[in-house]
């Protein structure tokens, strides 16, 4: 039974970083699209990549949060958005611990 369980261990671990893989790899392919987005001449294009990259922050390392918040930061500052990030149901502004 031990052998067993030492057996299975090192192929459930496996499964679940092979998992966790797909998962970053699917952000980042949402990222991607919406970053690119972001840069658009339609503003419905930018409106549209702003909420994507708001969502995306929910799951984004320190890192990437970044990258997505400096983003929203300057298409906000371009005066080319209305919206701001955080959450549109308490119209409260979102706080990151890398924000100052």
């Amino acid at each position: 039974m031990i052998a067993a369980a030492i057996a299975f261990y090192p192929a459930f671990r496996s499964t679940l970083i092979a998992r966790e893989n797909a998962a970053r790899e699917q952000w980042w392919k949402r990222a991607e699209w919406a970053l690119g987005q972001a840069g658009s001449d339609s503003q419905t294009d930018r409106e549209v990549a702003n909420d994507a990259l708001v969502a995306l922050l929910d799951d984004a390392t320190e890192t990437e949060g970044r990258m997505i918040y400096r983003t929203i930061e300057n298409l906000q500052t371009s005066g080319s958005m209305d919206t701001t990030v955080g959450s549109a149901e308490n119209g409260r502004r979102r706080r990151f611990p890398w924000q100052r």
